[in-house]
């Protein structure tokens, strides 16, 4: 048997949950729609895809309106990443529910599937996504890929056919159908002014939906695409993935060990953010500082890179994966928040001087990440970055994301404001179908 085939029928034989799985995945629901409700205003390369994708259709668009669930889950999708402050798998540097999410919610409101057989799913897609990207004997960004949403594509998949009822076979089907739909190489690290950052998970959240409804069909595809010559596993690292990453399935539920962030910017730039907030608590200056330079390890050199760029962010997405910018912005103003990455902040000409001091060091597998610090008295000081909050999905609780989700919130359009209310009330609604209702119109 196929190692996709056998995957997809352990997983489709899963019906419920354990208390602390379905934990995690309702905190990842309301952390990730929060998330892309704020994106909705904020990123405005997220825009040309609601507006595309507008019609007559089943599914609801978080900007407002309807369309069938390939078209919703591109553009719900294009906001699920667009602020970089959905939750992550830090293990691999995973954003495991950022396909999954718009792809099944999509599919959910076409269904008519209760909220409980959305976030069975959705925990399953998740846990696959983090378990494909521990099964990689290497790293894909070696061969020149930008991996975590084609692996994201084939984990929502995968919960996309759990979510319809498919049969092993069609579950197969669903995720090479998928997978021929989308790809992304590691081009988008150098091209500072592209908005694939920001929108990349519509394209694979639109390939899971259309590649299980596909399947359902009756459409064929080929027969191991995780694992066969050619297949994800292969065009990643080079060989299939390693089984043992999926001993425990069913078992052991990754989404357990999701981080739900707290500063809208990538996760490798948060251990800068520490150090900032560490230094402004000390009372040290930020005028003090004659120069900073970062020994990282792969693949946070591309937090440095086009450092002009990073040093001075062009776009609010640009600076949310800049190290000079969040270590500056940290330092001189305090933790981030979705304002921070605003036009104005960005051009704070206080924080670019700072920023311009900002350089990287050293970048390779095995340092001890760390910041040289040369001070204007001739003052040096090596500091170890400091590790950043670590809010695990699986035990963490709704007050914990107070502030984040208040600033979400407050950036969100007001018809999805209920929506985001009643996923915070302690009584989870059946059907998401009535909140969903306003922003229909």
């Amino acid at each position: 048997m196929s190692l996709t085939r056998s995957l997809a029928a352990r997983v489709l034989a899963i019906h419920t949950l354990p208390p602390r799985a379905a934990h995690a995945a309702r905190l990842s629901l309301l952390d990730g729609l929060a998330t892309m409700a704020a994106a909705v205003t904020l990123e405005p390369a997220a825009r040309p895809f609601a507006n595309m994708a507008r019609g007559p259709g089943a599914a609801t668009l978080l900007a407002g309106g309807t369309a069938p669930p390939g078209l919703a889950a591109l553009a719900n999708g294009a906001l699920s990443h667009a602020l970089d402050f959905e939750d992550t798998f830090d293990a691999t540097g995973m954003h495991p529910n950022a396909v999954a999410l718009p792809a099944l919610l999509a599919l959910a409101e076409t269904e008519g599937a209760p909220l409980t057989d959305l976030l069975t799913s959705l925990a399953l897609a998740c846990d696959l996504t983090c378990r494909i990207s521990l099964s990689l004997p290497a790293d894909p960004a070696s061969r020149g890929w930008y991996h975590p949403p084609m692996i994201g594509c084939a984990g929502a998949a995968l919960g996309a056919a759990h979510l319809l009822g498919l049969s092993p076979d069609q579950a197969v089907a669903a995720v090479a159908l998928a997978l021929v739909q989308f790809s992304l190489t590691d081009a988008l690290k150098r091209s500072p002014a592209s908005d694939l950052r920001a929108v990349r998970d519509g394209f694979a959240a639109r390939a899971a939906v259309e590649g299980a409804l596909l399947a359902r069909a009756g459409v064929s595809g080929t027969l191991d695409p995780l694992a066969e010559a050619g297949g994800l596993g292969p065009l990643l690292a080079g060989s299939p993935p390693e089984a043992a990453a999926f001993d425990s399935l069913g078992h052991v539920f990754h989404g357990e060990e999701v981080t739900l962030k707290l500063w809208p910017c990538c996760r490798g730039t948060h251990p800068a953010v520490a150090l900032g907030l560490a230094l402004r608590a000390e009372g040290i200056a930020p005028e003090t500082l004659a120069a900073a330079a970062f020994t990282l390890t792969p693949p946070d050199d591309m937090l440095f890179h086009p450092l002009a760029d990073r040093q001075r962010p062009s776009s609010a997405i640009g600076a949310k994966f800049s190290i000079p910018y969040t270590f500056a912005h940290a330092w001189r103003q305090g933790a981030p928040g979705l304002a921070t990455f605003a036009e104005g902040p960005r051009k704070d000409p206080e924080t670019l001087a700072l920023a311009a001091k900002t350089v990287m060091r050293d970048c390779a597998p095995g340092l001890t990440p760390a910041a040289h610090l040369r001070f204007t008295d001739g003052r040096e000081e090596i500091r170890p970055l400091p590790a950043p909050p670590v809010l695990p999905a699986g035990t963490a609780q709704l007050p914990d994301l107070g502030t984040k989700l208040s600033d979400c919130r407050a950036h969100a359009p007001a018809a999805a404001r209920p929506l985001l209310d009643a996923l915070a009330a302690e009584a989870l609604p059946e059907s998401l179908a009535p909140l969903l209702a306003p922003l229909r119109s």
